[in-house]
């Protein structure tokens, strides 16, 4: 059987065209969620029209603060040190292979499970690489670990395949012909949604990462950045909890909910979020899947970021800020220069490359 393990929001978006294609084809599959962003994850079946998980391994809020994640960790560690419960709570005595997504403590505990339970394991979107151990942190660390632990890697570009080469890891790496991200974006893409904004030019913001939102001298940086935006653009920003969260702590809330010319939005569907991409004049954020989203639109991109483990979109359509307040003012200034076209191509053949490599373990 082929079983797949998910936690996070962006996971499920990445697993959604894969899963899709295995009931397409009539193949077994166990979906386990790991309960990470368990009420974020569920509301993206419901969009995506999936399946409901066979495992549910954890429920209730979205875990959006370190003592949180750390409770529900240990919460899954200490009953996966019964191998036998792993085995048959997890996978369902069946055997096979499980697929692993990214960079995640998702991507770490799925893993783990599927070790202890004796399946093997493929890592889907293997090979990228920020080559710096602190940031993105702990994802490097987590990828490494991943990718040298799993029994078959999909490397989503060539870049990524070259990477993995140079790990040693060449053999048993398989080069895919694109991210199933691309599929998923256009699948949110086609669906007809009204954003009900009542402009057409504004700026997207949205940020959530750990060495951004932990360090009070980023956040005041990135408030600062918004504040000079929001005078001459509508800024629509989309929350993450732990982001707002800091913002609170931090006692920045404040600042951002005075400023004016600016439009809070939760956090949204694929679809919503896809099309406010699609429409904005340039996307400000500290996500990774997000510059791959741009890069697929063709979105100027500033990336509120020192490093990035990914190649799309860099030095065209995607500018690594680095925080450097002159590269930063360039792009603002002339966003209009880094547009690029859409990237088209066929929807299907990621996620079906992938799901003929694995009907071998079915």
């Amino acid at each position: 059987m082929i079983h797949i393990t998910i936690g996070t929001k962006a996971q499920l978006i990445k697993m959604t065209p894969i899963l899709f294609l295995l009931k397409k084809r009539g193949i077994a599959y166990n979906l386990i969620d790991l309960g990470q962003h368990s009420l974020i994850t569920g509301d993206l079946r419901d969009e995506f029209g999936l399946d409901a998980p066979r495992v549910c391994l954890s429920s209730g809020d979205n875990i959006s603060t370190v003592a949180q994640g750390i409770s529900w960790l240990m919460g899954i560690f200490i009953r996966s040190l019964s191998s036998s419960w792993i085995r048959e709570k997890v996978f369902l005595n069946k055997g096979g292979i499980c697929l692993i997504h990214g960079d995640t403590a998702s991507t770490l505990l799925g893993l783990y499970l599927a070790k202890r339970g004796g399946l093997k394991v493929a890592h889907v979107e293997a090979g990228l690489r920020s080559f710096c151990w602190s940031e993105p942190f702990p994802e490097e660390l987590i990828r490494i670990i991943a990718m040298r632990s799993s029994d078959l890697l999909f490397a989503p570009s060539k870049w990524a395949f070259e990477n993995l080469s140079a790990m040693g890891l060449k053999n048993k790496s398989v080069l895919m012909p694109g991210n199933t991200g691309y599929e998923t974006t256009r699948m949110s893409l086609s669906k007809a949604i009204d954003l009900h904004l009542g402009m057409k030019d504004f700026c997207l913001v949205t940020f959530h990462r750990m060495e951004n939102i932990y360090s009070r001298k980023r956040m005041l940086f990135i408030i600062g950045l918004i504040e000079q935006i929001a005078r001459e653009l509508p800024i629509v920003f989309v929350q993450h909890g732990s982001t707002i969260n800091q913002l609170r702590k931090y006692k920045l809330l404040d600042r951002l909910e005075k400023m004016e010319n600016r439009h809070y939005f939760r956090i949204l569907s694929h679809s919503h979020f896809i099309h406010l991409l699609d429409t904005c004049r340039f996307v400000i954020t500290d996500g990774g899947s997000i510059q791959e989203e741009a890069y697929y639109l063709g979105k100027p991109c500033l990336l509120l970021r020192k490093f990035t483990e990914r190649d799309e979109g860099l030095n065209r359509n995607v500018v690594l800020s680095r925080f450097e307040e002159e590269k930063i003012r360039y792009f603002i200034r002339h966003s209009a220069d880094f547009v690029q076209p859409l990237v088209t191509g066929e929807c299907g053949c990621i996620s079906g490359a992938i799901v003929d490599a694995l009907e071998q373990y079915v």
